[in-house]
């Protein structure tokens, strides 16, 4: 959104593997491990509004990491995403900061 590259650093939540993710801001996205995924949705259990719109964000290094860890915290509407579909997010926001 600011034009820059963004890096992210996160662990899994299960297994507290180390996962890396870059995204160019006009080019390819890349991350580690390959098989890593992201859970996102949102919180309908909390009072403040941005948890309705504000997704939740947690990087899992396996797509059953992901599964083993929603079905230990069920509530909320949450899915399991590709660590590219989620950095496919740029299509929709990018131009959100742009000055224009």
């Amino acid at each position: 959104m600011l034009g820059q590259q963004i890096e992210i650093e996160s662990r899994d939540t299960v297994t507290s593997e180390k996962i890396q993710a870059r995204v160019a801001p006009d080019g390819p996205t890349e991350w580690w491990p390959e098989a890593s995924v992201v859970v996102a949705g949102a919180i309908h259990d909390q009072s403040d509004a941005c948890c309705g719109c504000c997704p939740v964000l947690n990087f899992f290094a396996s797509t059953a990491n992901a599964e083993r860890w929603l079905a230990e915290h069920p509530g909320g509407a949450r899915q399991v995403i590709s660590i590219r579909d989620a950095a496919a997010g740029r299509a929709v926001f990018g131009d959100v900061l742009t000055p224009g």
